[in-house]
């Protein structure tokens, strides 16, 4: 591993595994909790259809990108006075949903804080992922990269899922207090870590430097598809389940589950892998996504059942080919921004891209599928996928890739 003088200490790695973690956190609450927990109260769907735009302050981030990089705290520290103050918003937002009644003007209310929380953990991912892109090189970011997809999807699975669970008996206030540890937590060791000097004066960071790069096009297009496996797949196979019988309560069940499997073996299995070959890395991953919609396939048109074993065999593959795909191509938009003057913002336009790729290729996903039924849409997705799998592969092996990190 490839540690640069900014990252300053031991504390490093940690810090970045805690601030992903408190990040996937808002995104869980919006995207699972809250929606469950406002039903629960009686409030109407009309309503609760708002909730999901809380995560679009992480496609529009790259506009204010450039403030971050630009208006850093010289007492605080240039990356480490966003850290201190977004987690202080995201503990204060967290808190604040916890005491608001979700009925009346307090939904709409609770909703305001949720989107305010979201903001901050948005613009805080610009910065720690200025902060990786700037200090680590090699296996390194390899590393920080599996702690990435991991900690927000771990944070997801804790905002979301565990929220839940806490929310029954705990309630309401007591849920929201225990997720709002995690930000204090991330917020003390930030405040403990000290951010180095820049070794020379950043320049001015413009958001329209980041498109005028060598590359970015080809970078953009890479962001915008590689989230397509783990996004398409997920939507697909949810929908599918349902239709086969199982209950939502089932389904949230089986996603947990494989969604610790992405947290435990393929994030971690992608970053050891990628620490070695991206692309070899990217082209495994595609591989195992492959088999897993043939499974998927298989059940969609009945030749398997939809039971607990192949859906969870079916996920888990996914799972662990979402993490290979995702540490190593999350390492390469890493590297071409570290490698430019304003990585933070030219990551978060990488970013941006992927956030509005999975977007659309989950949608996608499940038009296909009502369009041309499961088994056709999903033996589809299997076979480009396999085929792009085959063309990384060649196209490394033939020197089109770079077959060893940097």
């Amino acid at each position: 591993m490839t540690l640069s003088k900014s990252a300053g200490s031991r504390s490093f790695l940690p810090l970045v595994a805690l601030l992903y973690i408190s990040q996937g956190v808002p995104m869980g609450l919006s995207m699972e909790a809250l929606p469950v927990l406002m039903r629960n109260a009686g409030v109407p769907l009309e309503v609760i259809a708002w909730v999901p735009l809380a995560g679009l302050p992480w496609i529009l981030k790259l506009f204010w990108a450039p403030l971050v990089e630009n208006q850093g705290s010289v007492r605080l520290g240039r990356r480490r006075g966003w850290l201190l103050w977004m987690q202080a918003v995201l503990l204060v937002s967290l808190l604040a949903i916890g005491l608001i009644p979700l009925a009346g003007i307090g939904i709409w209310i609770a909703l305001a804080v949720l989107v305010l929380g979201g903001i901050a953990s948005a613009t805080q991912d610009t910065a720690t992922d200025g902060m990786v892109a700037e200090s680590l090189r090699g296996a390194g970011l390899a590393h920080a990269n599996a702690l990435q997809i991991g900690g927000m999807m771990a944070g997801f699975l804790i905002g979301g899922a565990g929220t839940l669970m806490m929310a029954e008996a705990l309630g309401q206030f007591a849920s929201m207090a225990l997720l709002a540890l995690i930000p204090l937590a991330s917020l003390l060791m930030a405040w403990r870590w000290r951010e180095p000097a820049p070794v020379v004066e950043p320049e001015r960071a413009r958001l329209r430097q980041t498109f005028r790069r060598k590359g970015i096009w080809r970078m953009l297009g890479l962001a915008a598809i590689f989230g397509s496996v783990q996004a398409g797949g997920q939507s697909i196979s949810r929908v599918l389940l349902i239709d086969k019988g199982w209950t939502p309560a089932e389904v949230g069940l089986m996603a947990t589950v494989t969604g610790l499997v992405l947290v435990c073996l393929g994030s971690p299995l992608g970053s050891l892998l990628a620490a070695r070959s991206r692309f070899l890395t990217v082209a495994g991953g595609m591989a195992v996504a492959a088999a897993a919609f043939v499974i998927l396939a298989l059940i969609g048109t009945g030749a398997w059942v939809a039971s607990w074993t192949n859906a969870i065999l079916a996920g888990s593959l996914l799972s662990i080919a979402s993490g290979m795909i995702a540490v190593s191509a999350f390492t390469l938009l890493m590297r071409f921004g570290g490698e430019g003057n304003q990585a933070g913002t030219d990551v978060t336009v990488l970013q941006s891209a992927s956030v509005t790729g999975e977007m659309f290729f989950a949608g996608f996903a499940v038009w296909c599928a009502g369009t041309f039924g499961y088994g056709a849409s999903l033996a589809t997705g299997a076979a480009i996928t396999g085929l792009l799998a085959v063309l990384v592969a060649f196209g490394t092996r033939f020197g089109r890739g770079q077959p060893r990190a940097a």
